[in-house]
C-alpha cells in the first residue's frame, strides 16, 4: 500500500462499511478525515504527533546494556518498537500519546535555573576566550522528549553565546551521549530524573561551580554525573 494513501484507504473502507447507518456526526468526522488523509503520510504524523510525545526517541539502544550498539531509527518507548516498523494508521490512531513528563521536566529545569543557578551565579563571570572578555552568566533552557538542557553562556548583540557548560536533566538514557558516557550515566541512574553535567574541568574550576551543582543535586534529591 502507498504510504501516503494508507490512511485515506482506511477511511474510505470505513465509510463503505458503515454505509447509510453511520451517525451523522461520525459521517461528518469521516468526511473531514478523508479530506485531510492525503496529506497525512507517515513522516507528517511523526513530525506532528510522535516528536512531541514523551515516548518518542530519536534513537535507541536495541541491546540490553550494550551501549556501543545504537539503532539510529526513531523509536517509541511505549510500544517498544522502531517507528519504521509501525504503519501510518497505527501511529495516527495511537492513544498512548502524552507530553506530561516533558512538561514536568521543563518545570523542574526552569525551577533549577531560576531558583538555584541564577542566584548562585549572580556574582560570577564567564570568560569568553574568543573575545578576551568576561561576561555575566546567562542561561538558556532547551527541551526534547526525555530530557531538558540548561546551557550556560552570555548575552550578545546577536542573541545567546553558549559556553561549553551544559546541564542535562534526564529521565531515561539517551544514545546521543555515546557509549562511554551512557555506561557512566546508567550506573548512576538509580532514580529518575538525574543531572548530567557536560563541561570541561577547566571551565568548572574557573567558575568554581562543582559545590553549587552538588548542592542543587542534594537539594533536589537527584543523582549527578560529570562527563
Amino acid at each position: 500500500m502507498d504510504n501516503r494513501n494508507e490512511i485515506l484507504f482506511a477511511v474510505r473502507e470505513a465509510k463503505r462499511n458503515l454505509g447509510q447507518t453511520a451517525d451523522f456526526r461520525v459521517a461528518d468526522a469521516l468526511t473531514i478525515l478523508e479530506g485531510i488523509a492525503p496529506f497525512l503520510n507517515k513522516d507528517t504524523i511523526i513530525g506532528m504527533k510522535c516528536k512531541g510525545c514523551d515516548n518518542y526517541a530519536a534513537a535507541t539502544f536495541p541491546l540490553n546494556r550494550d551501549f556501543w550498539a545504537v539503532d539510529e531509527n526513531e523509536y517509541c518507548h511505549a510500544k517498544e518498537a522502531s517507528l519504521k516498523n509501525l504503519s501510518a494508521s497505527k501511529l495516527a490512531g495511537c492513544s498512548q500519546y502524552t507530553c506530561q513528563a516533558s512538561h514536568d521536566l521543563i518545570a523542574l529545569g526552569t525551577a533549577i535555573m531560576e531558583e538555584d543557578l541564577r542566584p548562585a551565579f549572580q556574582e560570577r563571570k564567564l570568560y569568553d576566550r574568543s573575545k578576551f572578555a568576561s561576561y555575566t552568566v546567562a542561561f538558556r533552557l532547551q527541551s526534547s522528549p526525555g530530557n531538558v538542557c540548561i546551557e550556560l553562556g552570555h548575552r550578545t548583540d546577536d542573541g545567546f553565546a553558549c559556553s561549553d557548560i551544559r546541564l542535562y536533566i534526564l529521565r531515561r538514557l539517551d544514545p546521543g551521549f555515546g557509549a562511554v558516557a551512557s555506561a557512566k550515566i546508567t550506573e548512576a541512574m538509580k532514580s529518575s530524573p538525574i543531572i548530567v553535567v557536560q563541561s570541561s574541568q577547566q571551565t568548572r574550576r574557573l567558575l568554581d561551580i562543582d559545590y553549587v551543582l552538588e548542592w542543587i543535586a542534594e537539594k533536589r534529591k537527584m543523582d549527578i554525573v560529570y562527563l
